[in-house]
C-alpha cells in the first residue's frame, strides 16, 4: 500500500461508521505536522488546520487506531515507529514544504510550496492540480500553481514559461528554499487562509500519485 492509499484508507468510512469530514490530504498534513513539531497537542493542531475541532479529534483518533501516533504525557502526540515509517515513505516523494512570501506569483495572499521529487512526467498543463485545489478549498477561496524544474530552469506548464523573467525575486526564493532538481515539481497552494493554502497544496500534490 502506498502512502497515498494509506491516507485515503484513513479518511474512509470504517466498521459501519459514517465517513469522517476530513479528506486524505488533511490526514497527510496532520501527520506531517505532528512529525515535524512533535509532541503536538490537539488544540495546537486545530490552530494549524482549516477543519473544525471535531474533525481534528476524529483524525487523531484514526491515526491512533492505525498505530501511527501515540500520546506523550499531556504534551501532545508523537509518531510511533509505524508513523515514522509512513512519514519517511512520504518524505522520499515530498521532502519539504514551506510557506513562502510569493504572493505576486499566485492568486491569493498566502502560498505554501511543496517539493515533489521526479514527477515532472505526471504534469501536463497544471490544470488538474489547480482544479483539485479549487475543489478541496472552495471556488474563489483557493488555487494551485504547478512549476517544473527543467534542466536549469524553473518553468510553468504547458508552454514552459521561464518564470524568472517576470518573477525574479519569487523564483529565486523558491529555488533557494526548496532546491529543486531536474524533473522535480513544485506545487504551490494558495489561499487567503494560510492553513487552507497548506492543505490545498497537499491535495494538489496527491494528484501526481496514482493509487497502486
Amino acid at each position: 500500500m502506498t502512502w497515498k492509499e494509506e491516507f485515503i484508507r484513513l479518511s474512509e468510512a470504517a466498521d459501519g461508521r459514517v465517513a469522517p469530514a476530513f479528506k486524505p490530504h488533511h490526514a497527510a498534513v496532520g501527520l506531517i505536522m505532528i512529525a515535524r513539531e512533535q509532541p503536538l497537542g490537539r488544540y495546537e493542531l486545530c490552530e494549524k488546520m482549516s477543519i473544525g475541532e471535531g474533525s481534528v479529534r476524529t483524525l487523531l483518533k484514526r491515526l491512533t487506531e492505525a498505530e501511527y501516533i501515540e500520546p506523550e504525557g499531556k504534551q501532545g502526540q508523537r509518531l510511533t515507529a509505524n508513523g515514522k515509517r509512513l512519514f519517511e515513505e512520504m518524505s522520499r516523494d515530498v521532502p519539504i514544504g514551506l510557506m513562502l512570501d510569493i504572493h505576486r506569483l499566485v492568486m491569493y495572499e498566502y502560498a505554501y510550496a511543496n517539493l515533489v521529487r521526479n514527477k515532472a512526467s505526471e504534469v501536463t498543463d497544471g490544470v488538474r492540480q489547480r482544479d483539485e485545489a479549487i475543489i478541496q478549498g472552495g471556488y474563489g477561496k483557493a488555487g494551485a500553481t504547478t512549476l517544473i524544474q527543467r534542466n536549469i530552469r524553473l518553468v510553468m506548464p504547458p508552454d514552459d514559461f521561464h518564470i524568472l523573467v517576470a518573477y525574479e525575486p519569487e523564483t529565486l526564493l523558491i529555488i533557494e528554499s526548496l532546491r529543486p532538481e531536474n524533473n522535480d515539481v513544485v506545487v504551490i497552494g494558495s489561499a487567503d487562509d494560510p492553513n487552507l493554502a497548506r492543505e490545498v497544496s497537499m491535495a494538489a500534490v496527491m494528484t501526481l500519485f496514482d493509487e497502486g
